[in-house]
This record gives structure tokens, sequence and C-alpha cells, in this order.
């Protein structure tokens, strides 16, 4: 059976307490909506369902969905994982909204990297930042371990009308950065803020 840490867990945010958040909807007939940036030609966007969240929406990766038998847990408004997996842990994507509304990158540069570490993450990193649907965001990447097992975070934290919304990816510790980047960058691709 694939094991798939808590979703939760994978997403370390600025604040302790999470904010209320209303559920994901996957909206399965609805062509990906266009980016408000337009992604580097060499982007190739994610053609899987349209990952409908508060004041967002995106188009999860082919193959990817929400694990049969599991909900996205409290304060995570939506997530997604690879449920073709079979390493034993399935990669995946969530969002939370920051329950202190809007960060700074410069906060997040920081404030964030402490928490990471607090959170018990190590080779916490501070990488580029990067556009997401015409914001700029910052990008943090960490090792977090869970019953034994390592895996990978990238957080990335755009801001639109005046909310963060802290998107964390999770990997097995051993895909490379080029691979985990291309992935957020095709997914970013077909990113589009509805609110």
């Amino acid at each position: 059976m694939r094991r798939i840490l808590p979703l939760a867990s994978a997403s370390v945010v600025l604040a302790l307490a999470l904010a209320g958040c209303s559920p994901a909807t996957i909206d399965t007939d609805t062509p990906a909506a266009s980016s408000s940036s337009a992604p580097s030609e060499s982007v190739e966007a994610t053609t899987g369902d349209r990952i409908n969240g508060s004041g967002y929406s995106f188009t999860a990766p082919e193959g990817w969905g929400i694990p049969e038998g599991q909900a996205v847990p409290d304060g995570v408004d939506t997530a997604v994982a690879d449920v073709t997996d079979t390493d034993g842990f399935a990669d995946n994507i969530n969002v939370v909204l920051s329950p202190a509304g809007e960060v700074t990158n410069e906060q997040v540069e920081t404030i964030g990297v402490q928490e990471l570490e607090t959170g018990g993450a190590t080779d916490v990193q501070v990488l580029d930042r990067v556009t997401v649907a015409g914001v700029e965001s910052s990008h943090l990447t960490a090792l977090l371990a869970s019953s034994g097992s390592e895996f990978r975070v990238d957080q990335y934290y755009p801001t639109n009308a005046g909310q963060t919304f802290v998107v964390t990816f999770t990997f097995n510790d051993d895909v490379a950065e080029a691979d985990r980047t291309a992935l957020a960058q095709s997914v970013f691709s077909t990113w589009e803020w509805t609110a």
C-alpha cells in the first residue's frame, strides 16, 4: 500500500494556528485557464484535473488527485497527490492560506526559515524567487522526516488581494531539484487568481 504522509504535516507555515478554509473542489470538465503571466516557453503546462481553491485555481499533474479514502486535512485549502505512485510515498501538492493574511517575501525568507527549522526541518534553503500568476514569490526548500522517512518540501508564498498562499510541493527525498522545479513551474503556468 502506498504511504502518504499527512499532507498538513508538510505545510510548516509562518504561524502555528491555521485559519478555517473552504474545501477544495476538482473540476474535471473545465479546461485549464491561462495564467495571468506568460510561462517560459520551455515549460509544459500540467494537464490533469482543474483544482479550485479559495481565490485561486490550478491544474494538477496528470494522474494526481485526492487519494481514495483520504480527506483533505483540516486547515488545508486544497491538496492533491500522485495517486499512481508505486514507491510507497505519493508526491503531493497542498495549499494553505496564511492565517496572518499577507506575509512579505522578506518575512518568509527570514521568519519562514526559522519556523521550518523550529518545526524540525533540516537543509533549509532560500532559493531564487519565482513569479506565480504575475506575483513575485519566495521559494524555500527543506528536508523533513516522519515515521522514519525523509522527504523534501518546496514551498512558495504568492500573495494576491491581501492573502498569502503557502503552496507546498512534497517529494521523495531523492527527486532532483531540476525535476522538482520543473513540476512546480508546470503547475504554476496554469495558476490563476479567481478573487
